[in-house]
């Protein structure tokens, strides 16, 4: 009896994710077969069920950007074919974040990522330079105006040593010669 729950493990198709491929094991298959794609091809492809009446099978077949048909593998009935057609699709969507890139992949990613986080730093601690740059320049702008009066703008001194406002009041002719 336990050769016989062995067996029926032996015989029952999978669908998963390993080191960055899909790997279908289709033992229940007319023909069986093991079949995998690299994720990066199959996030370009659909998986479809195509029906052949003449040998009355269904086969399920990955057809890729290019619109080329791959036959994986044919089955006797519809609903087996169906069947591994859904695991397939649970598969891609649970194993999205799971996806192992290939190495030429691995090579060129961590120096673009890298590159871009300095970069991005940089850049940054730059701006915030340039903005402070712009606020202390901006703060010191009013007593630079008045160093080059000898005065504040808002005051200034008669000759009696009294402050007068000089801001917004009109002042005649006369009463300005007289104050010189």
């Amino acid at each position: 009896m336990a050769t016989k729950t062995a067996k029926a493990n032996v015989t029952n198709s999978t669908v998963k994710i390993t080191d960055g491929k899909l790997i279908l094991s289709l033992p229940n298959a007319q023909m069986p077969v093991v079949w995998q794609m690299d994720l990066g091809k199959a996030q370009s492809s659909s998986f479809s069920i195509k029906e052949n009446k003449k040998e009355k099978s269904f086969a399920l077949i990955s057809k890729n950007d290019d619109g080329k048909a791959d036959e994986i593998a044919s089955f006797d009935d519809k609903d087996t074919a169906v069947d591994i057609l859904m695991q397939t699709s649970e598969t891609l969507q649970k194993g999205s974040g799971q996806a192992t890139p290939s190495a030429s992949a691995t090579n060129i990613a961590p120096t673009k990522k890298g590159g871009s986080d300095k970069l991005g730093a940089i850049l940054a601690a730059l701006l915030v330079v340039v903005l402070l740059t712009i606020w202390m320049t901006s703060a010191s702008v009013p007593n630079k105006i008045s160093g080059l009066y000898g005065t504040s703008a808002s005051s200034s001194i008669n000759t009696n040593g009294a402050a007068r406002s000089t801001s917004g009041v009109a002042v005649s002719a006369e009463d300005f010669l007289s104050n010189r």
